[in-house]
């Protein structure tokens, strides 16, 4: 419920709070130390109690989003719908973190900064406040749309949960191996079990990755139009004192497919931008991408036009 009302709230604060509680991050690690020492037991009550908590978890959110009747996401939401090899990486080194505070009582309270900086708990949330949206609201992630699923926001964010679930069990079974807990003899199967999940999860992982530079780059670029006046822009430096009375109203860039996309809206005085003049803008912003090893750019410009009404004051006798 904390989390699920941060994240709806868009408040910062509210979400860490949310990750400190950290519930699930116990289980995984009791998960990891199961398979480490085969303790077919221990595995299956973990693993029950992490079903559980995804379950309680998602459907807590969704109820909540419900009820609020939430329609839009905001940015602590749409950060969480588009993983990474980057969040596989967090996860690793916050399991080595927690694995090992795990074995030394005097390093107990290490774990809240760990849960910290995995945050189980938010995606999760996510991915129920995805659900209660539905499949309209679209967060890209990875390569774009999978087939035979709609709902990328709950997708994304779920994809997010599955790279720190498994790259904990994981990084925590090989902590634990190395500090002789369990014998590698006993539990080689369970290791390449969960080596395996591990490489399924960083083929999308790692396309996300590369989309992730890929905007990046675009936002090194192109950045400086979020300051408002395309004037300022180096490629617009041609004719200033025509762009002068062109404002941007909007900016964004999208990568899907490792294709980046800019989509730009202006605002300009009626019948003032022509065709000829957007083809030329169009072209210096794919030579200033190509600059910087940007081969493949698509730009929608639209243009909202503007009219300035002159009226004469009336005398009222």
């Amino acid at each position: 419920m904390i989390a699920t009302l941060g994240l709806v709230s868009n408040s910062t604060a509210v979400v860490i709070g949310a990750m400190i509680v950290a519930p699930l991050m116990d289980p995984i690690l009791s998960l990891a130390f199961g398979l480490a020492v085969s303790d077919g037991k221990l595995i299956r009550r973990s693993a029950v109690t992490i079903g559980f908590g995804v379950l309680a978890v998602v459907g807590t959110a969704s109820l909540l989003s419900w009820g609020l009747g939430i329609s839009h996401v905001q940015s602590e939401i749409t950060g969480r719908t588009s993983p990474n090899l980057i969040d596989l990486g967090i996860a690793i080194a916050a399991a080595v973190a927690g694995s090992f505070s795990m074995t030394r009582q005097h390093l107990s309270n290490s774990i809240a900064g760990v849960a910290i900086a995995v945050a189980l708990v938010p995606p999760l949330c996510v991915s129920g406040i995805g659900l209660a949206l539905g499949s309209e609201m679209v967060a890209v992630f990875g390569r774009g749309t999978v087939a035979g699923l709609t709902n990328q926001i709950a997708e994304g964010s779920f994809l997010l949960f599955l790279a720190n679930l498994i790259g904990i069990t994981v990084t925590s079974l090989v902590v634990f191996l190395l500090q002789r807990y369990g014998s590698i003899r006993r539990c080689w199967r369970n290791l390449l079990v969960w080596l395996g999940l591990l490489g399924l999860l960083s083929i999308p992982l790692s396309s996300a990755l590369h989309d992730f530079s890929i905007r990046q780059e675009m936002d090194a670029v192109f950045g400086r139009f979020k300051a408002g006046q395309l004037k300022r822009v180096a490629i617009a430096q041609s004719n200033p004192r025509f762009w002068s009375r062109v404002r941007l109203m909007y900016s964004n860039v999208i990568v899907v497919n490792n294709k980046a996309r800019l989509d730009l809206v202006l605002n300009a005085p009626e019948d003032f931008l022509n065709q000829s003049l957007m083809d030329d803008f169009y072209q210096k912003m794919q030579r200033r991408a190509k600059d910087f090893g940007l081969n493949d750019l698509d730009v929608n410009i639209s243009v909202i036009p503007n009219r300035v009404y002159k009226f004469d004051s009336q005398k009222v006798n």
